[in-house]
């Protein structure tokens, strides 16, 4: 049988980075379109109806993403407890063992 590849760490640790990835970007959409309007110069050259989309774009992703971040937290939460749960009795003795042995 073929094992997964998703492991419960690697899904905490894209569920942290996209969470912080999206807060940062959340309360950074404002400097961004502060700093592409150039407001301090009045001939920018830029399109309102692109900053208008790039702005619903930011938005877009900013609510999404952070959101997805914290169920892919709790997901590798869950993951972590239903493969402890199925994991046979003896294969946890045994691995609990070899650990110890490590030590």
């Amino acid at each position: 049988m073929n094992e997964s590849k998703l492991r419960p760490k690697v899904v905490l640790w894209w569920g942290i980075g996209l969470t912080l990835a999206g807060m940062l970007l959340t309360t950074s959409m404002p400097f961004l379109g502060h700093a592409m309007t150039g407001s301090y110069n009045t001939a920018s050259g830029v399109d309102q109806g692109l900053l208008t989309g790039l702005s619903y774009i930011g938005q877009l992703i900013a609510q999404t993403v952070p959101p997805l971040g914290v169920a892919l937290i709790g997901a590798s939460v869950v993951m972590a407890y239903l493969g402890r749960l199925l994991t046979p009795a003896r294969e946890r003795v045994a691995v609990a063992a070899g650990v110890a042995d490590e030590d």
